[in-house]
């Protein structure tokens, strides 16, 4: 019997891993066709049809990004704590910390001297908040061992920042967008052991889903407390991640889907280098001075293909993503804990 659960295991785990990854990926382009045109759209260059089309994509693309990393919170907490932080720290803290000062730097218009720039992170926000929501799942680690408490649990967290956002005035703060934010880490955390089961719901169920959520996002064109950072926005984006979920399983296979899965296990190097990029390219079309359609096609595609290339790059420039030595640390904190 043990031999028969060991082999099942990896066929039933790998398709998941593969749909995740194609989730992120989808998630994290769309992150960088969002700033393709809000960047020239904060200038005075955008273009309506677009700006509307991110509008309505506003409820669930950081929601589903946060959602992905915390479906993969039990499993870290199975680590060693030691091998827990240093792991988040090589693969997140690291990366933030290199990008955070290269971008001030080098293109940050107020310089590094500013303080609001680093408390806030500009667009690095997001790295600053998934650390801090994995410094607050170490307080689920004694409960990994009973898995409905952990369920329980991630929930209650997931319910009390919504709350606590919902009481907070303070707006596009970091701990706001930790508290709004963060909340779907948590719930990530609470749905990893039934997402399976949930992609073979009824298609009526998910289908009247859909159309609900349409719904809800076309009405949230017209007011940003029904697209985002609100308790009245999660609903939304709730909704809309479980039929993302559902729908992600389906999507067939070949080279566009291996293509998104290629950019989710990259989805580090597509945020933390494609908003410089695509400032860089704006600084220079506006030097020309061009049509607004003609300045957001070039922020956005070329803010693509550039952002691609430097994942191409990824094999030779991995210390602007992971910390240096990093695997043979985690093998030596592994081989402790034996």
């Amino acid at each position: 019997m043990s031999r028969t659960t060991v082999q099942s295991a990896p066929r039933e785990s790998a398709p998941r891993m593969q749909w995740m990854d194609l989730l992120r990926g989808v998630a994290v382009l769309l992150v960088v066709v969002l700033h393709g045109s809000d960047i020239p759209r904060a200038n005075g260059q955008g273009v309506d049809a677009w700006a509307e089309l991110n509008l309505y994509l506003e409820p669930f693309r950081m929601p589903l990004l946060m959602f992905l990393s915390g479906t993969l919170l039990p499993r870290s907490l199975r680590k060693p704590a030691a091998g827990y932080l240093w792991g988040k720290f090589g693969a997140v803290v690291w990366p933030l910390l290199v990008w955070l000062t290269g971008f001030g730097v080098l293109i940050y218009r107020g310089g590094p001297a500013e303080p609001r720039y680093w408390l806030n992170g500009d667009y690095l926000w997001f790295l600053m908040a998934l650390t801090l929501c994995y410094l607050a799942g170490m307080l689920l680690k004694p409960f990994i061992s009973r898995p409905v408490l952990l369920v329980v649990l991630a929930v209650c967290v997931f319910i009390a920042m919504l709350v606590m956002r919902h009481l907070t005035e303070v707006e596009n703060a970091l701990y706001t967008r930790t508290l709004y934010y963060g909340a779907f880490f948590f719930l990530g955390a609470a749905c990893s052991r039934v997402l399976l089961r949930w992609a073979a719901a009824p298609w009526l169920l998910v289908a009247a889903m859909g159309v609900l959520v349409a719904w809800l996002a076309q009405h949230g064109l017209e007011s940003r407390e029904l697209r985002s950072g609100t308790l009245f926005a999660a609903p939304t984006a709730v909704l809309g991640i479980a039929v993302i979920l559902w729908l992600a399983p389906r999507i067939p296979a070949g080279r566009f889907n291996q293509f998104l899965q290629w950019c989710g296990r990259s989805s580090i190097v597509v945020y933390v280098s494609h908003f410089p990029i695509i400032v860089l390219i704006h600084r220079g079309v506006s030097q020309i001075g061009v049509d607004p359609v003609l300045h957001v096609t070039a922020c956005t595609v070329g803010g693509l293909a550039l952002t691609l290339l430097t994942v191409w790059l990824r094999p030779w420039t991995r210390w602007l993503y992971t910390v240096p030595g990093n695997r043979r640390v985690a093998e030596r904190l592994a081989a402790r804990r034996h």
